[in-house]
């Protein structure tokens, strides 16, 4: 039969459970979640519609009702049939299932429907026909699952070891992966079984019988993905923004998910915000071989027992470092940063919420210590400190604002000794990084996100992070209220009998340890990371840090206070008298065009 009269169908497989994307699957099934902006439907039938496909046939089973009134809603939904399946029937059931529709065709282009690919499904489809296969299979390199076994000349031999080797027969050239996506003539439907079935049985039992009647193509340069988990399906979302929820493009289905990515934090770690009718959740995806992810799932169970208000984790994937949880809503502290600094009631609770977690954590260190010992693999300990002086040495005053590097190392021994001050307070948990982004309301409860930093350190250091946060303009009055209500939590929870000058001193000492270490990040995020965002809350920093000094010094008087406090630093006084606000602008200016020309 002539190329040009032969008859093609398409059919997008869709009833699937998608059970690595749960819990979002139980609300939406898979084909229907969003890639930049369009369901991955649609986006398989796009590829069938490039090959000259008319009719398609899409199977459902899970939440099939959801995949129909999307199929009826296109433009074009006239040329789709549903194949609704009462129980799921397996890749190779749902060509029997469909076996009716199909067998009106002299091939089928098959796509599965969460699998995205660019192939050329025209090229594809002539392939397959001037061969004459019973099957042709797009085959791609994905080592960790390469399982279909291909001779040199093209012929498929094996799919996950079946059929067994014939005897004499050629070692497989290559080992592949099924993409997922198929061109299959008629005749493959008299080897499909009637009821559940799996189509790599189909396909062994017609390369047993007939070698060679199934074949692969391998393509150069084809994208493909199969965005089968939460890392995958994120990670194939555009970098460009996101259509709005409800929106689409003429003539396309909008889409029910919507996905935002979420910006301008300092992690490698990448956060989507997602969204469903009233459902939401924030995904976090780590770095390959992130070693912090077990620590977050260990830390987070352990918060949680200890009712220390972590975001709950819906679900887990350890192999990709991938947590959903919890969505804790926008009210962050930087959020209410306006409104603490007009006394808004709402704010001045919150600051005050965010002071007694705090002392709750740092109750709780007793118990972490029999229960979770992933709190206590590392330590802000004195080494721990001195590389945050070290940072703020290195990245700040010589990196980003081009100090005389010998002059930097002359502060060296000032800031060893404020490093040993600082360790030599109570040791508790402290959250490491309990700033305005990282603190949230939610129904009325301090609730808090990227806690994989707890550790065992400074008992002042967490107050100070919250207190001369970089990111909130708070009031000096406002400030010394919560430290005065901070220095009754501790004695009253945490050091029994800690007179509040003693706290207010540790407080302020570990104050300048992380003021530097704050300073040291923006210095290095914004000029090597090139995320020029953070530059902007360099001169609030050093705004603070100076405030501290100053505070330091006028609290020395007291010989309780001054036990607590590091010696007077003139050499780190004088470094930061040099930068005045000319020298600062101008060297943040240049850092952030450095960092638009990378």
């Amino acid at each position: 039969m002539p190329d040009q009269v032969r008859s093609l169908r398409g059919m997008v497989l869709c009833a699937g459970f998608g059970t690595r994307l749960r819990p979002l699957t139980e609300l939406v099934p898979k084909p229907l979640l969003p890639v930049g902006g369009r369901a991955l439907l649609d986006l398989a039938v796009a590829n069938l519609d490039r090959a000259g496909v008319g009719p398609i046939v899409v199977n459902t089973h899970h939440l099939g009702d959801r995949v129909a009134a999307h199929v009826a809603a296109r433009p074009d939904a006239a040329r789709f049939t549903l194949s609704p399946e009462a129980e799921i029937l397996g890749t190779g059931g749902a060509l029997d299932g469909a076996r009716a529709f199909l067998a009106q065709a002299d091939d089928i282009l098959l796509h599965n429907g969460d699998v995205l690919t660019d192939v050329d499904t025209a090229a594809f489809v002539a392939a397959h026909r001037a061969t004459g296969a019973v099957a042709t299979l797009l085959l791609v390199d994905c080592p960790a699952v390469n399982t279909v076994e291909v001779a040199a000349d093209g012929r498929v031999l094996r799919l996950a070891g079946r059929p067994g080797p014939r005897d004499g027969e050629a070692p497989a050239a290559r080992r592949l992966t099924y993409s997922g996506v198929a061109v299959l003539s008629r005749r493959l439907l008299d080897d499909v079984p009637p009821g559940p079935s799996s189509l790599v049985d189909v396909l062994a039992t017609v390369i047993a019988r007939e070698p060679g009647a199934v074949r692969a193509w391998m393509p150069a340069g084809v994208a493909w993905d199969d965005v089968g988990s939460f890392a995958r399906w994120l990670g194939a979302q555009p970098e460009e923004a996101l259509p709005a929820p409800g929106s689409s493009a003429p003539g396309l289905v909008a889409p029910t998910v919507a996905v935002e990515r979420i910006r301008g934090h300092g992690s490698d770690r990448r956060f989507w915000r997602l969204s469903c009718g009233d459902w939401a959740a924030v995904a976090m995806v780590g770095v390959p071989g992130d070693p912090e992810h077990e620590r977050f799932v260990a830390l987070s169970a352990f918060l949680a027992r200890h009712d220390l208000a972590p975001a709950a984790i819906l679900r887990e994937d350890a192999a990709e470092k991938t947590v959903v949880m919890e969505d804790l809503g926008r009210a962050s502290l930087y959020a209410l940063g306006d409104g603490i600094a007009g006394d808004e009631p709402a704010a001045v609770a919150a600051w005050g919420l965010a002071i007694d977690h705090i002392s709750r954590l740092q109750r709780a260190t007793g118990a972490a210590r029999h229960e979770c010992p992933a709190a206590f693999t590392l330590a802000l300990d004195e080494a721990g400190l001195r590389w945050e002086t070290d940072y703020f040495r290195e990245r700040f005053l010589a990196g980003l604002m081009g100090a005389d590097p010998a002059a930097v190392d002359e502060l060296q021994g000032e800031c060893a000794r404020l490093n040993a001050v600082v360790a030599a307070q109570p040791a508790h948990l402290l959250h490491r990084d309990y700033q305005s982004q990282n603190l949230l309301v939610k129904d009325g409860r301090l609730r808090v996100v990227d806690f994989q930093g707890i550790r065992p350190g400074p008992l002042g250091y967490d107050a100070a992070s919250l207190l001369w946060d970089p990111y909130v303009a708070l009031a000096p009055a406002r400030r010394e209220d919560l430290l005065a209500r901070y220095a009754v939590r501790v004695r009253e929870d945490v050091e029994p009998g800690l007179a509040p000058a003693a706290v207010r001193a540790m407080v302020l000492a570990a104050a300048h340890q992380r003021l530097m270490q704050a300073l040291g990040a923006y210095g290095f995020l914004g000029l090597v990371k090139g995320r020029r965002g953070f530059l902007a809350h360099v001169p609030r920093g050093l705004a603070h840090l100076r405030d501290v000094m100053a505070l330091a010094d006028a609290a020395r008087g007291d010989p309780v206070a001054a036990a607590w406090l590091p010696a007077p630093m003139p050499g780190v006084a004088a470094a930061l008298a040099r930068l005045d606000d000319t020298l600062v602008r101008g060297r943040l200016a240049a850092a952030a065009d450095a960092g638009g020309r990378a």
